[in-house]
Protein backbone atom coordinates (compact mmCIF):
# COMPACT_ATOMS: atom_id res chain seq x y z
CA UNK A 1 0.00 0.00 0.00
CA UNK A 2 0.78 3.23 -0.91
CA UNK A 3 1.77 6.16 1.28
CA UNK A 4 0.32 9.88 0.87
CA UNK A 5 4.28 11.02 0.34
CA UNK A 6 4.64 9.20 -2.41
CA UNK A 7 1.30 9.94 -4.10
CA UNK A 8 2.21 13.55 -3.51
CA UNK A 9 5.71 12.83 -4.97
CA UNK A 10 4.13 11.59 -7.98
CA UNK A 11 1.91 14.59 -8.66
CA UNK A 12 4.56 16.90 -8.11
CA UNK A 13 7.12 14.83 -11.01
CA UNK A 14 4.03 14.31 -13.69
CA UNK A 15 3.48 18.27 -12.93
CA UNK A 16 7.00 19.06 -13.33
CA UNK A 17 7.19 17.02 -15.94
CA UNK A 18 3.99 19.07 -17.50
CA UNK A 19 5.11 22.37 -16.77
CA UNK A 20 1.84 23.13 -15.47
CA UNK A 21 1.52 22.48 -11.63
CA UNK A 22 -2.31 22.99 -11.50
CA UNK A 23 -4.40 19.80 -10.85
CA UNK A 24 -7.17 18.41 -10.22
CA UNK A 25 -8.95 15.43 -8.01
CA UNK A 26 -9.37 13.14 -10.97
CA UNK A 27 -5.46 13.04 -11.34
CA UNK A 28 -4.87 12.72 -7.68
CA UNK A 29 -7.56 9.96 -7.52
CA UNK A 30 -5.82 8.36 -10.92
CA UNK A 31 -2.47 8.46 -9.03
CA UNK A 32 -3.88 7.13 -5.62
CA UNK A 33 -4.98 4.24 -7.21
CA UNK A 34 -1.67 3.53 -9.11
CA UNK A 35 0.10 3.41 -5.54
CA UNK A 36 -2.56 1.70 -4.05
CA UNK A 37 -3.05 4.48 -1.75
CA UNK A 38 -6.59 4.15 0.09
CA UNK A 39 -7.83 7.58 0.75
CA UNK A 40 -7.77 10.29 -2.47
CA UNK A 41 -9.38 12.96 -0.62
CA UNK A 42 -6.74 12.76 2.02
CA UNK A 43 -4.05 12.69 -0.61
CA UNK A 44 -3.67 16.63 -1.60
CA UNK A 45 -3.82 17.39 2.44
CA UNK A 46 -0.47 18.21 4.93
CA UNK A 47 -0.96 19.75 7.71
CA UNK A 48 2.74 21.02 8.63
CA UNK A 49 6.01 20.48 6.57
CA UNK A 50 6.65 17.68 8.86
CA UNK A 51 4.47 15.20 6.39
CA UNK A 52 5.82 16.50 3.08
CA UNK A 53 7.61 14.33 1.01
CA UNK A 54 11.31 15.50 0.55
CA UNK A 55 10.93 16.56 -3.08
CA UNK A 56 8.79 19.37 -2.24
CA UNK A 57 11.15 20.43 0.91
CA UNK A 58 13.98 20.25 -1.78
CA UNK A 59 12.58 22.03 -4.20
CA UNK A 60 10.29 24.55 -2.24
CA UNK A 61 6.56 23.89 -3.01
CA UNK A 62 3.78 23.26 -0.97
CA UNK A 63 0.13 22.37 -1.84
CA UNK A 64 -2.57 25.60 -2.50
CA UNK A 65 -5.73 24.28 -2.76
CA UNK A 66 -7.53 26.29 -5.41
CA UNK A 67 -11.17 25.35 -4.92
CA UNK A 68 -13.67 23.27 -7.03
CA UNK A 69 -11.16 20.14 -7.05
CA UNK A 70 -8.19 21.90 -8.26
CA UNK A 71 -4.84 22.33 -6.43
CA UNK A 72 -1.56 23.94 -7.21
CA UNK A 73 1.85 23.38 -6.21
CA UNK A 74 3.18 26.77 -5.24
CA UNK A 75 6.94 27.53 -5.09
CA UNK A 76 7.85 28.70 -2.32
CA UNK A 77 6.93 27.05 1.72
CA UNK A 78 7.32 29.93 4.16
CA UNK A 79 4.50 31.48 2.08
CA UNK A 80 1.98 28.77 3.41
CA UNK A 81 3.48 27.58 6.17
CA UNK A 82 5.11 29.32 9.05
CA UNK A 83 7.90 27.93 11.69
CA UNK A 84 7.11 28.88 15.02
CA UNK A 85 9.19 30.90 16.76
CA UNK A 86 11.09 29.70 20.48
CA UNK A 87 8.37 30.25 23.09
CA UNK A 88 10.54 31.73 26.19
CA UNK A 89 10.26 29.44 29.51
CA UNK A 90 8.57 32.54 31.44
CA UNK A 91 6.12 32.64 29.16
CA UNK A 92 5.14 28.75 29.89
CA UNK A 93 2.49 27.37 32.34
CA UNK A 94 0.96 24.26 33.47
CA UNK A 95 -3.11 24.11 32.35
CA UNK A 96 -5.29 22.00 33.55
CA UNK A 97 -6.60 19.84 30.99
CA UNK A 98 -10.19 18.81 30.99
CA UNK A 99 -10.37 15.26 28.50
CA UNK A 100 -12.69 15.15 26.89
CA UNK A 101 -13.92 12.56 23.78
CA UNK A 102 -14.25 15.43 21.46
CA UNK A 103 -10.12 16.76 22.32
CA UNK A 104 -8.82 13.63 21.20
CA UNK A 105 -10.88 13.39 18.07
CA UNK A 106 -7.86 14.12 15.37
CA UNK A 107 -4.84 16.42 14.35
CA UNK A 108 -6.82 18.65 12.36
CA UNK A 109 -6.43 22.32 12.32
CA UNK A 110 -9.76 22.59 12.71
CA UNK A 111 -9.66 20.36 15.62
CA UNK A 112 -7.14 21.69 17.73
CA UNK A 113 -9.26 25.16 17.46
CA UNK A 114 -12.09 23.44 18.98
CA UNK A 115 -9.78 21.95 21.88
CA UNK A 116 -8.57 25.27 21.97
CA UNK A 117 -11.68 26.50 22.32
CA UNK A 118 -13.58 23.97 24.48
CA UNK A 119 -10.37 24.42 27.29
CA UNK A 120 -10.85 28.30 27.23
CA UNK A 121 -7.26 28.45 26.57
CA UNK A 122 -8.48 31.07 23.33
CA UNK A 123 -10.36 32.79 26.15
CA UNK A 124 -7.44 32.83 28.71
CA UNK A 125 -5.41 34.46 25.96
CA UNK A 126 -6.92 36.96 24.20
CA UNK A 127 -9.17 37.79 27.17
CA UNK A 128 -7.12 36.68 30.36
CA UNK A 129 -11.14 35.68 31.29
CA UNK A 130 -11.75 32.23 30.94
CA UNK A 131 -15.42 32.74 31.67
CA UNK A 132 -15.53 35.24 28.36
CA UNK A 133 -18.27 34.33 25.96
CA UNK A 134 -16.59 35.37 22.21
CA UNK A 135 -18.48 34.38 19.35
CA UNK A 136 -16.32 31.90 16.97
CA UNK A 137 -17.01 30.14 13.93
CA UNK A 138 -14.38 27.78 12.70
CA UNK A 139 -14.47 26.91 9.59
CA UNK A 140 -13.55 23.87 7.68
CA UNK A 141 -13.16 24.75 4.42
CA UNK A 142 -13.33 28.21 2.19
CA UNK A 143 -15.95 27.97 -0.64
CA UNK A 144 -14.04 30.74 -2.46
CA UNK A 145 -11.82 30.08 -5.94
CA UNK A 146 -9.05 31.36 -6.28
CA UNK A 147 -7.11 31.70 -9.87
Amino acid sequence: MGTKQEVIAALFKMCKKQKDFVFDNVVVKQVCKEYGFGNPFDATKLDDTSKFPQILLDEDYFILHLGGGRHKFVKGINNGFHSFEEVNEDNIFDWKYRKSILNEFDTSESNILSVAGNQRIIHDFLYEDIVASPKVYNARRTKMEIE
